[in-house]
C-alpha cells in the first residue's frame, strides 16, 4: 500500500476510532448544526461530552441538553455556555436552574434547564468537520464513511492502471 494511501485510511480510520473509544469510555458525541458556539465550536465540528452530574454545574461550562418543551428540538441536543444558575428557594429544595446561551448569540436562550432531572454533558474536546458526518443520522454517517473508503480504494486501483510496467528483470 503506498504512503498516500495508508494516508488516506489514516484520515478515515482514526477520526472513527477516537469516536468510538470515547463513547466506550462513556462520552458521547454532539453534532454542532448551527453557528452559535462559534468560534469556541465552529458549525460541523463533533464535540465529545462527558457526563455532567447537576450539582456539579458551573457558570462558564459548555453543556449539551435537550431544552424544555416548548422548546424540542427533535430530540437533538443543544450545545450552549452556562451564563447562570440560579437556586430560587436560596438552595433548600434543590430547585436549581441554568440559563444558556450560544457563545455568537446576543441574547440569553428563552429556557431555563432545571438541574434536577436534566440529562447534562460537559463539552472537552471537538474534531471539526466531522459533525456534518452524523448529523444526518447513522445511515448518513454509515454511508458517508463507506463512500469514502470506496473513493480512496478506487484512486488506488487508478494509480495501479498508469504505473509503468515492471522492467526489473529484462
Amino acid at each position: 500500500m503506498s504512503a498516500r494511501a495508508r494516508t488516506g485510511w489514516a484520515v478515515l480510520v482514526l477520526p472513527a476510532l477516537l469516536v468510538l473509544a470515547a463513547h466506550l469510555l462513556g462520552a458521547r458525541v454532539v453534532p454542532v448544526l448551527t453557528g452559535s458556539m462559534t468560534p469556541a465550536f465552529p458549525r460541523g465540528s463533533l464535540v465529545v461530552t462527558t457526563p455532567l452530574a447537576g450539582p456539579d454545574v458551573r457558570v462558564g461550562d459548555v453543556v449539551a441538553f435537550r431544552p424544555p418543551a416548548p422548546y424540542d428540538t427533535g430530540g437533538r441536543p443543544v450545545l450552549h455556555r452556562v451564563t447562570a444558575v440560579s437556586e430560587p428557594d436560596g438552595g433548600r429544595d434543590g430547585g436549581r436552574a441554568v440559563t444558556t446561551r450560544g457563545d455568537a448569540n446576543a441574547t440569553a436562550d428563552p429556557w431555563t434547564v432545571a438541574l434536577d432531572d436534566a440529562d447534562l454533558a460537559r463539552a472537552r474536546w471537538a474534531l471539526p468537520l466531522l459533525g456534518w458526518v452524523l448529523a444526518g443520522g447513522t445511515a448518513t454517517a454509515a454511508l458517508g464513511v463507506g463512500g469514502l473508503l470506496l473513493l480512496v480504494e478506487a484512486r488506488q486501483v487508478a494509480a495501479a492502471r498508469h504505473d509503468p510496467p515492471c522492467t526489473c528483470g529484462a
